[in-house]
């Protein structure tokens, strides 16, 4: 019974592997179960047996993706803009080392039509698992920095993050799906400090 246990959550982690692979190269609309399934020489019934739908497979990669890293780490507690600051260059640091971590990244960036259906679909999925979007957890920091004087502006709080965001996904996206010749993580150091600085000066 043990053994077969194991073998079950051996399956299950194949399985998941390999959907990454193939959401990765046929994007996440077009691959199948079959596709998963013929990878790995199961049947489309054994993958099912696993996850009943490719929503549930997508949403146990995220889970384990945060579990082996959760993005912006440590921002609930940033003190000041430069823990924020910090908080991007080390995600971009795992990032740049982490292959796992990458090719998830690229994927969710290029790979995925992020239809409303879906993401409400995830949404609820993950809230169970206690995930928390990256991008709201900033958000509530942001307001909190605000709201105990660090900082001073007319944008908003999303408005704020939606920048920073923007700043460190449009690098990796122009160095990583453009083959733009950077370095990213100075890049990112400097398109940080631009939008930081104008929080500063305020």
């Amino acid at each position: 019974m043990r053994r077969s246990k194991e073998e079950a959550m051996e399956t299950r982690r194949a399985i998941l592997r390999v959907a990454l692979d193939c959401f990765s190269t046929r994007g996440y609309a077009l691959t199948t179960f079959n596709d998963i399934a013929s990878r790995i020489h199961l049947t489309k019934g054994a993958v099912f047996w696993h996850f009943k739908s490719k929503e549930e497979l997508l949403a146990e990669l995220i889970v384990q993706v945060h579990e082996a890293y959760n993005p912006l780490e440590g921002v609930e507690q940033a003190k000041t803009l430069e823990d924020i600051r910090r908080a991007f260059l080390d995600w971009a640091q795992l990032l740049a080392s982490d292959a796992e971590q990458r090719r998830f990244m690229l994927f969710v960036m290029s790979r995925v039509e992020w239809s409303e259906a879906l993401k409400e679909g995830l949404s609820k999925r993950l809230d169970r698992t206690a995930i928390s979007s990256p991008f709201d957890r900033l958000e509530v920091c942001l307001a909190r920095l605000r709201a105990e004087g660090v900082f001073a502006s007319p944008l908003s709080d999303c408005q704020i993050a939606s920048l920073l965001f923007s700043t460190f996904f449009g690098i990796h996206r122009e160095a990583w799906l453009h083959k733009r010749d950077l370095d990213v993580s100075a890049t990112i150091a400097a398109g940080l400090d631009f939008v930081l600085q104008g929080l500063r000066s305020k």
